[in-house]
């Protein structure tokens, strides 16, 4: 169920193993995700990765023992091996893309290996129903037709983008199942908030440090040095993406937000108060070494020091400044969904499956893969990643 990044890999897997393969896919296009992703070049994977680059409500032993199934390396040379798609490395980016920086390659590698493999795809082939009788999976989908197969693989993905077609039939259908499902939230998508001195500086991008705190002051989360993108409604870019999660988990649950700290200059506080101690240059043009241009004047705005000098700031004036500066308190006030979210955060724990196989427990020959699953890594590749490796899994089996 699904001809997206995991249903595919686990297509092709599954048809190398000797099964007798049928994908079903409810829109009328396979790959959708993977044609939008990386804007159109489609991250392949990342150069390197740690178990710290995801997110997840399970064991992350439970997820290490996933991923040490397949290295990023393994995967590497299976794309270009297996399915002679050259890869080209962006280190600067800690990225592989295709050589040609089309993800539309991409998407054909996969699905013409599979077809290749004796797979057989239907399109416009919505899933509407799931049951196991008599040891049989039987499925009912909008064109019609009855399935039933032994085992089944559902690589449905999750809420996010649900123009290219999600919209949870997956997890409904594991919910009729009795499956468990860690409840589901956007994750990797923009905050809405107000813009430091209240105008505009949508367009804008800096590269900035991020730390999420709680109201004691503890820090849960931090992204360093990393794009951070003003939206005419908010924030998004890497630096916000990757730690959205930390804030719309707890919003979606009617409980206060963390702290969401920007240090725009990439400097500590220490560092820069030296550079505001004396002299005669205009505070403004001081603060516009470290930032762009409209952000100091929005920073000056806010700490009423236009047309002041170095030397005339008082010292609760330098302080105040030197922290909007390092520690700026961004004020969030919503977010934008799945609508525009990469990924489903939530969904089946890693508990409920068998991690060797991917099939679930006390459910024999029902297997998952990729976004339906409680786990999802940061923006770069790791989110395909994943994909690759759970659909290999399920696939093989």
């Amino acid at each position: 169920m699904g001809a997206g990044a995991a249903g595919l890999t686990a297509a092709i897997f599954a048809a190398q193993s000797g099964a007798d393969v049928v994908v079903l896919e409810r829109t009328d296009k396979a790959g959708k995700k993977i044609l939008m992703s990386g804007g159109t070049r489609c991250n392949v994977l990342p150069v390197e990765m740690s178990l710290d680059d995801y997110s997840t409500g399970s064991s992350p032993n439970l997820m290490k023992r996933i991923f040490k199934s397949w290295t990023v390396d393994a995967c590497k040379e299976w794309f270009e091996t297996e399915l002679k798609l050259p890869l080209a490395c962006e280190l600067e980016t800690n990225k592989w893309f295709p050589v040609t920086n089309e993800a539309k390659d991409v998407r054909d590698a996969l699905l013409n290996r599979a077809v290749e493999l004796g797979a057989e795809i239907r399109y416009d082939a919505a899933v509407q129903s799931l049951e196991q009788k008599d040891g049989l999976w039987t499925l009912a989908t909008s064109d019609g037709d009855i399935h039933s197969s032994e085992k089944v693989i559902l690589s449905s993905g999750g809420y996010s983008v649900p123009t290219i077609g999600t919209d949870g039939m997956g997890h409904r259908a594991l919910n009729a199942l009795g499956i468990p499902i860690t409840p589901t939230y956007p994750a990797l998508t923009p905050l809405k908030g107000p813009h430091p001195g209240g105008g505009s500086l949508a367009g804008m991008t800096v590269q900035v440090s991020i730390y999420i705190r709680e109201a004691n002051g503890k820090v849960i989360a931090t992204n360093h040095r990393s794009g951070f993108l003003f939206t005419h409604n908010g924030f998004s870019g890497p630096a916000i993406l990757d730690v959205s999660h930390h804030v719309i988990r707890p919003m979606e649950a009617g409980q206060p937000a963390p702290i969401v700290e920007v240090n725009w200059t990439g400097m500590s506080l220490q560092d820069l108060e030296p550079l505001f101690l004396k002299g005669n240059a205009l505070v403004s043009s001081v603060v516009a070494r470290f930032v762009p241009a409209r952000l100091a004047e929005a920073l000056i705005a806010e700490t009423y020091l236009v047309g002041i000098t170095v030397a005339d700031m008082r010292s609760a004036e330098r302080k105040a400044l030197l922290k909007r500066m390092t520690a700026y308190p961004l004020e969030i006030t919503g977010h934008e969904g799945y609508r525009k979210a990469e990924v489903t955060g939530g969904g089946v724990p890693l508990e409920a499956i068998d991690t060797a196989t991917m099939q679930v427990k006390g459910h024999p020959g029902l297997f998952l893969c990729g976004e339906i699953l409680d786990v999802f890594g940061r923006i770069g590749g790791f989110n395909f990643y994943w994909a690759w490796v759970t659909g290999r899994l399920a696939g093989k089996e």
